[in-house]
C-alpha cells in the first residue's frame, strides 16, 4: 500500500525488492490525488500498480490516507494477504499497523528516517530509505572553460517554483496542505520556512491562492 502523497517513486525498486523477500506480491496499490499520481505515472505503468485516485474533499488533504486505510482493513478481514507493507512516513498510519498486527498478519513499513519513533515501533519491521537529493554537478574536465558551462546553484525560492510546477499541471488545483506535503517530500532540507501561501504569492502569474486552495494558471 503506497501513499503517493508521502512516498517517492524513486524508491519504488526498494519497496518491491523488500516485498519480494516476504513472499509473492499479490496486491500493489498506489493512493493519491490527481497531481500526486501524475509523478507516479511511469512507475504505475512499468510495475502494474493499481492507482487509486482520491480528490481532496476538504481543506485537510487526507483523502488518500482514508482510502488506503479502508482498503487495507477490507482486504485484511477478507483474509486476502498474509503480510502487508505500507510505504509512507506518515504517522497517521500508526493505528492501521497495530490493527493489522493484532489480527495475526505481518506488517512492515518503509519510509524516510524522519518518520516518528511511534510509527516505526508499530510495525514488525520499519525499513528506512534515503531521502532523494539533487544530483551533484559533475566536475569539469581539466582545461575546460567550466565557468560558462556550469549552471548557477538555484536558491530556495527558485527551487520552490520549479518543484511546485511538477506537483500541479496547468489548470489543476489542490489544497495548500497537500502541495506542502509533496513539496517537503521532494525538496527535503531546501524547503523554505514559513507559510506556503506567502511563498507562492510571489508567483501570482503562475499560481492563484484562494483560501486553503491553490491553482496553477499556466
Amino acid at each position: 500500500f503506497i501513499d503517493a502523497e508521502n512516498a517517492s517513486p524513486s524508491h519504488l525498486p526498494n519497496y518491491l525488492e523488500h516485498c519480494r523477500t516476504l513472499g509473492k506480491p499479490t496486491i500493489a496499490r498506489c493512493y493519491g490525488s490527481t497531481s500526486a499520481l501524475k509523478a507516479w505515472e511511469a512507475a504505475i505503468a512499468k510495475h502494474h500498480l493499481i492507482p487509486i485516485q482520491t480528490p481532496p474533499g476538504a481543506s485537510k488533504a487526507n483523502a488518500s490516507d482514508f482510502a488506503l486505510t479502508i482498503d487495507a482493513v477490507s482486504l485484511l478481514h477478507r483474509d486476502l494477504f498474509d503480510h502487508a507493507v505500507i510505504a509512507s512516513s506518515d504517522a497517521d498510519f500508526t493505528l492501521l499497523a497495530v490493527h493489522i498486527r493484532e489480527h495475526g498478519k505481518g506488517i512492515d513499513g518503509i519510509g524516510e528516517a524522519k518518520a516518528k519513533a511511534s510509527l516505526k515501533s508499530a510495525f514488525d519491521n520499519y525499513i528506512t530509505v534515503e531521502r532523494q537529493t539533487a544530483a551533484k554537478t559533475m566536475p569539469a574536465k581539466a582545461g575546460a572553460a567550466s565557468s560558462r558551462q556550469q549552471a548557477p546553484a538555484s536558491n530556495a525560492t527558485t527551487s520552490l517554483l520549479d518543484a511546485a510546477k511538477t506537483v500541479l499541471a496547468p489548470g489543476d488545483k489542490t489544497t495548500l496542505g497537500n502541495m506542502g506535503k509533496q513539496l517537503r517530500a521532494q525538496m527535503g532540507d531546501s524547503y523554505p520556512n514559513g507559510k506556503l501561501s506567502k511563498h507562492m504569492a510571489k508567483y501570482r502569474d503562475v499560481f492563484r491562492v484562494e483560501g486553503s486552495m491553490i491553482e496553477r494558471l499556466k
